[in-house]
């Protein structure tokens, strides 16, 4: 649709869903590839807006950075960060991945539900495909179409998610509080990453809920004493002894060989970057309309901008601007072809016009009915001077459009970028037959002031009819 398109180009397809499917994009503006989960608006209150309020509400270097929300009237785009790492799922290899390895990522992912459960917010389906890696081989967490906002102490009835990583108490649909069912679906994927298997797998529905209600876990030889500890101290059947989010945080094997890394909340993001607003207002964004969109925090084109620009500093990745289809380039001041230079004065020119310039003689008559002014240095007047045999002009009323011969004239390379394609082109030394037609015109009048002035009789008397009126200067004397 034009409203997305408009800001993005698609590239292709990454996934499709039950409700909608998700694909991959160009911001036009940066550059930066984005990921857009397309859903129709008919399932806005189910899960549309769920997900939206909790990426609004979320701000974590381990939680997918939402960018843009765009409406229609059919169809939902959520403009979100890509995860160019690919997903967890694909990442772990079929005989597991090594413990350091899978140290590092898993303590990104629960510091990440921490985060989320200390905002009251429970994710719903946690599992490895929702799990992505950025270009760093960072965490990011995805997919919040079943989150839900939660409140300590109040039971839930929702129950929702992949059923290899639903909680027990899910399966058998009681009510729960909500944070221990995502701590269940963490300890299904810290099996899954250490072994390359899940723990509960299957050929019937009825025997995959036996064995997610009477759990019997198997390691393969590799895995350590400490990470079977904790494997089997998350998958704990009965909620209300099983491990919170931060109590897995502060487990011995989570932090053996790293700093323990206390819980600390992370505050919005500060939206006010001298950098960054300085680059936004490059790209020709209002200020004023900027300031509102990042106060007001509308995730819309403005904000999407700002966020996908910080993101790439923060990356080390730059702000590349590519221009999209609507965009050229701006006009550089020391571009010739837009701003033609202004003519240089030789130190043998008058720094005031008192003569019409060489290229005012060779304008076509279109360009001087044209009515467009050109270019004048601090020295040139605002108003030309006439010579002392001219007579002085008779008031006029002003018009609109007023003559270009009225105003000092720029030399031929910038007169020649505004007229027509046709236009005479003035030669290069046409300068110097001005100066020369210049010295005539002053040698003519100097020989003028040197003649003797006739008699006044009669001189100022009208003719009668019939009677011509005697020639000028009949007394004249030849200088000798």
């Amino acid at each position: 649709e034009k409203a997305f398109t408009d800001h993005y180009q698609v590239v292709k397809d990454i996934d499709h869903g039950a409700f909608g499917q998700v694909i991959l994009a160009r911001h036009l503006r940066t550059g930066a590839e984005v990921a857009v989960k397309v859903l129709p608006k008919s399932i806005w209150e189910s899960l549309v807006l769920p997900e939206i309020l909790a990426m609004k509400t979320l701000n974590h270097p381990n939680v997918i950075q939402l960018f843009q929300v765009i409406e229609t009237h059919k169809q939902i785009y959520i403009v979100m960060e890509y995860g160019v790492g690919g997903s967890l799922f694909d990442l772990v290899p079929p005989e597991g991945m090594q413990e350091e390895e899978a140290r590092r990522l898993f303590r990104q992912i629960v510091c990440a539900v921490c985060y989320c459960h200390k905002m009251h917010i429970l994710h719903g389906d946690l599992k490895p495909k929702n799990v992505v890696l950025n270009a760093r081989g960072n965490i990011r967490i995805i997919d919040f179409g079943f989150s839900i906002m939660f409140k300590p102490g109040k039971k839930l009835t929702q129950f929702w998610g992949t059923l290899d990583y639903l909680a027990p108490e899910c399966v058998l649909k009681e009510v729960h509080e909500g944070p221990p069912a995502d701590s269940w679906s963490l300890g299904v994927i810290l099996y899954f990453m250490l072994t390359g298997q899940r723990p509960f797998t299957a050929a019937s529905m009825k025997k995959m809920l036996r064995k997610i209600l009477h759990p019997k876990l198997k390691f393969p030889w590799h895995v350590s004493a400490k990470a079977k500890r904790l494997i089997k101290k998350i998958l704990t059947v009965n909620p209300r002894v099983s491990p919170s989010a931060e109590e897995i945080l502060v487990d011995p094997w989570l932090n053996q060989g790293e700093e323990k890394l206390p819980f600390h909340d992370v505050p919005l993001p500060n939206l006010s970057d001298p950098t960054v607003l300085t680059m936004l207002f490059d790209m020709e964004y209002d200020p004023y309309s900027t300031w509102v969109s990042l106060s007001q925090r509308k995730f819309d084109e403005v904000m999407a901008s700002y966020l996908i620009i910080q993101q790439q500093i923060s990356q080390g990745a730059g702000c590349m601007k590519p221009l999209g289809r609507r965009d050229a380039p701006r006009p550089c001041p020391r571009d010739p072809s837009i701003f033609p230079a202004l003519p240089q004065r030789r130190a043998s020119e008058l720094a005031l016009h008192t003569f019409p310039l060489p290229c005012e003689h060779h304008q076509p008559q279109e360009a001087k009915e044209s009515g467009q002014k050109g270019f004048r240095r601090a020295s040139v007047p605002a108003i030309r001077l006439r010579f002392l045999h001219e007579k002085p002009p008779t008031p006029r009323l002003a018009s609109q459009h007023h003559s270009v011969s009225d105003l000092p004239q720029p030399c031929p390379s910038i007169a020649a970028s505004h007229v027509s394609q046709d236009a005479t082109t003035v030669h290069p030394w046409g300068h110097r037959k001005g100066w020369k037609w210049v010295r005539r015109r002053i040698a003519a009048c100097l020989r003028r002031l040197c003649y003797c002035t006739p008699s006044c009789d009669g001189e100022n008397e009208a003719p009668t009819p019939g009677e011509q009126k005697p020639a000028r200067f009949t007394n004249r004397v030849v200088p000798t």
